[in-house]
């Protein structure tokens, strides 16, 4: 399997300012599609500030109008200087930038994910902000792996060192698989678990994953970590960062469907603060 057709989804704030995304999450988008010889789609997106119906509030509605036109303007804007951005790289491109409720936006950004084979989106540390709401919902909606990207990342998009987070499961086996295209090209990958799984029942150890891993990848290790303080999310994070790794992968996790009361803490830790891009299947 490769990558050939990328989605990624810059999503505006719902600040009245409508903060723009990261430039570096297009950034990362474009230096991926263009290594893998891929499609680009952008949708960009922008929420609806809603106008009062009172009648007599006509001047209010007006002012509202007024900022939901210049909010769409500002995305607009972002939208074309990443198509040209694209377009410089020699990257085949599409893109759209949508104004819309909430709800509406996140559906369709989770249904576009489902046309391309991989889908990009930017990390969030505030809980309930509609940006993180985005991202929770291509990732748990869309079907396909996700990649999440840190905040200003300016590391390579084809990764030179992953990471495999290993925990023996099904969503770790199958963004193993997902993984695999940029996994393949990496000059080393880590197969790394951590002790004090709550489950072991499930485990498959790393090193019974890692010939299937080595038929791929040219330099296969193994690692073995201790939960930081009874943290395995921290662990992992401090394990990326002190290896330099320019991709983590490993499969997400939540308990049931209320996930944005009680995600897994691994996928919470990597979606509020990766510190690299984290490759994500659920």
């Amino acid at each position: 399997m490769s990558i050939k057709t990328i989605f990624v989804g810059p999503f505006f704030d719902a600040s009245m300012e409508a903060h723009a995304p990261d430039p570096a999450l297009t950034r990362y988008a474009i230096d991926l599609a263009a290594s893998e010889g891929a499609h680009l789609s952008i949708r960009t997106a922008v929420s609806k500030l809603s106008a009062p119906s009172i009648t007599f509030m006509g001047e209010v509605r007006a002012l509202v109008n007024k900022a939901n036109a210049e909010r769409l303007d500002r995305a607009d804007s972002f939208r074309a200087e990443a198509e040209r951005f694209a377009q410089a790289s020699g990257v085949s491109v599409d893109s759209t930038a949508v104004q819309d409720d909430f709800i509406h936006l996140v559906h369709a950004f989770s249904a576009q994910a489902r046309l391309a084979d991989i889908a990009v989106m930017q990390a969030c540390d505030e809980f309930l902000s509609m940006l993180r709401g985005a991202t929770e919902e291509v990732l748990f909606n869309s079907g396909g792996p996700v990649i999440v990207t840190p905040l200003g990342w300016s590391g390579p998009a084809q990764p030179v060192r992953a990471l495999i987070a290993w925990d023996g499961g099904p969503r770790a086996s199958r963004a193993l698989r997902d993984a695999m295209p940029l996994l393949s090209k990496a000059a080393q990958v880590e197969i790394v678990t951590i002790s004090g799984d709550p489950n072991p029942a499930k485990r498959i150890e790393g090193a019974e994953i890692a010939p299937r891993v080595a038929r791929h990848c040219r330099d296969v290790r193994l690692t073995n970590l201790p939960a930081a303080r009874g943290d395995v999310g921290e662990a992992l994070r401090a394990h990326a960062t002190m290896t330099r790794a320019d991709l983590v992968v490993m499969g997400a996790f939540a308990h049931n469907r209320f996930r944005q009361m009680v995600l897994g803490g691994v996928t919470r830790h990597m979606l509020e603060a990766p510190p690299v891009p984290t490759l994500m299947s659920y």
